[in-house]
């Protein structure tokens, strides 16, 4: 495919009238938050341009058709990124995983004067269970976002002394918008619990869960119980997380099953719109259905739990929230809402898109006029 792309020049940065952003993706979760700041983006005087980067396929062609249809904008290699001559006419680049070849870009010095150099704008890849190790991989990007809102503070001290001088962080990330108020009823019993690829991480752990999703819905025959799938199984084994124990292989193990216990690979966006209620262990659907008003639980108490390493760091995201659910709370079918200080702390305000858009037109004003004044060393 060829990349469209047209050249830009060099230009001050508010004669564009619409920047042009690179939004970069190479798995599923990269792909999610591409699309959701496009949607942010939607409306906005800017060009957002999604880019499969596919070197290493960790994306089955099953994920991409269904969440593109169309396609990508375009299709790119990894070596694009080192250096902004394989970039021409982009503007920014918004991603939410700075992998090899662009952070060795926005670390290069005989890069990081040079107006045809795109801003690099670098979120968190959702809910970050080693925080400090993911501020410092997004180091020598111009701008940081990052939730909740008290890790500016802290991203700001681990970066100190690595960053540019002209570095900004905030607090945003597309899948973390405030939720709608009022939330919108829900027409569904339906129950959908979010499976994860590595969480729980034992067998032991995964079928606890089975069996726990086994006994809600024999004790309510009249609603079906869904278990929304990550991947299928042997999908996308170069993912950064491969599933050990899938759970159509778990299922099928299971001594009767009940008919109403039921598999589902439907979009995030599907399963959020079907769902009455939702269910998960430490994966970011937590946010997604937070967000989309969906009464939920963070179940924590499964089998074998201190095996998995995402266990803490979801206790800790996740304290005061309300959310978190005993085993008896699931059981039950006793759901809160979530805390009301909770949710200022950990979602954004609506206006993200406009916030994203302001960040790269401050940066590529300073980054270009700092170029012009002290040359390019290149």
């Amino acid at each position: 495919m060829t990349f469209p792309f047209s050249a830009a020049g060099r230009v001050p940065a508010r004669a564009i009238p619409a920047p042009r952003l690179l939004l970069p993706f190479v798995d599923d979760s990269t792909l999610f938050f591409a699309l959701r700041m496009r949607d942010c983006l939607a409306g906005m005087p800017c060009d957002p341009v999604l880019a499969w980067v596919a070197d290493d396929p960790a994306l089955s062609d099953r994920q991409l058709l269904a969440h593109l249809p169309q396609g990508p904008d375009a299709v790119l290699r990894r070596d694009a990124f080192r250096d902004p001559v394989h970039l021409p006419g982009i503007d920014a680049i918004v991603t939410s995983r700075l992998f090899g070849t662009l952070r060795d870009m926005v670390r290069r010095r005989d890069i990081l004067w040079r107006g045809d150099r795109p801003v690099v704008l670098a979120f968190q890849g959702g809910l970050d269970f080693a925080p400090e190790t993911g501020f410092r991989n997004r180091a020598h990007a111009d701008a940081i976002w990052v939730v909740p809102q008290g890790d500016v503070d802290a991203c700001r001290a681990v970066v100190d002394g690595t960053a540019p001088p002209w570095q900004q962080v905030a607090f945003g990330h597309p899948a973390f918008l405030h939720p709608r108020t009022p939330a919108i009823p829900r027409a569904s019993r339906d129950l959908w619990f979010f499976a994860q690829a590595i969480s729980p991480m034992s067998r032991r752990g995964r079928m606890h869960m089975l069996r726990l999703l086994a006994a809600i819905a024999r004790a309510d025959p009249t609603r079906t119980v869904w278990v929304k799938l990550r991947h299928l199984p042997g999908e996308n084994s170069r993912h950064l997380h491969r599933e050990r124990w899938d759970f159509p292989g778990l299922l099928a193990g299971l001594r009767n099953p009940p008919p109403n216990l039921r598999l589902s690979d439907a979009t995030m966006d599907d399963a959020l719109s079907r769902a009455g209620q939702g269910l998960t262990c430490t994966s970011t659907a937590a946010i997604d259905l937070i967000r989309e008003g969906v009464p939920m639980q963070v179940y924590l108490d499964y089998e074998e739990n201190y095996l998995d390493p995402l266990v803490p760091g979801m206790r800790r995201l996740f304290a005061g929230s309300g959310v978190v659910a005993t085993l008896d709370d699931v059981l039950a079918g006793r759901f809160r809402p979530p805390d009301a200080d909770w949710l200022a702390r950990m979602f954004c305000p609506p206006d993200l898109g406009a916030r994203v858009l302001d960040c790269i037109e401050r940066l590529r004003a300073r980054d270009l006029g700092r170029a012009v004044l002290i040359g390019d060393p290149a």
